[in-house]
């Protein structure tokens, strides 16, 4: 398993943690978000092409979530990592 590949699977144990805790989510992160960017880490995985597959969530993250959270700024820095693959 290569660091990339390890930091996305990392990523979505996160995210899934995050569905399971429903209560504990803060208000700006809705489940759908949560289960669309599972899709997307996983199309990130597998593409790992910036110019053939480019990731909605960061918008979304842009857009409503407090830039603060944990889970946020992962998927942040797992964004920074899928640019530097080419």
């Amino acid at each position: 398993m290569d660091e990339f590949q390890s930091m996305v699977e990392e990523t979505k144990a996160l995210v899934q943690k995050e569905i399971k805790n429903k209560d504990n989510v803060p208000d700006f992160i809705l489940e759908k978000q949560l289960y669309l960017i599972l899709e997307e880490l996983d199309k990130m995985e597998r593409i790992r092409d910036i110019h053939l597959f480019h990731p909605y969530y960061p918008k979304g993250i842009a857009d409503s979530w407090d830039y603060s959270n944990p889970l946020a700024i992962r998927l942040l820095e797992l964004l920074e990592s899928y640019r530097e693959l080419q």
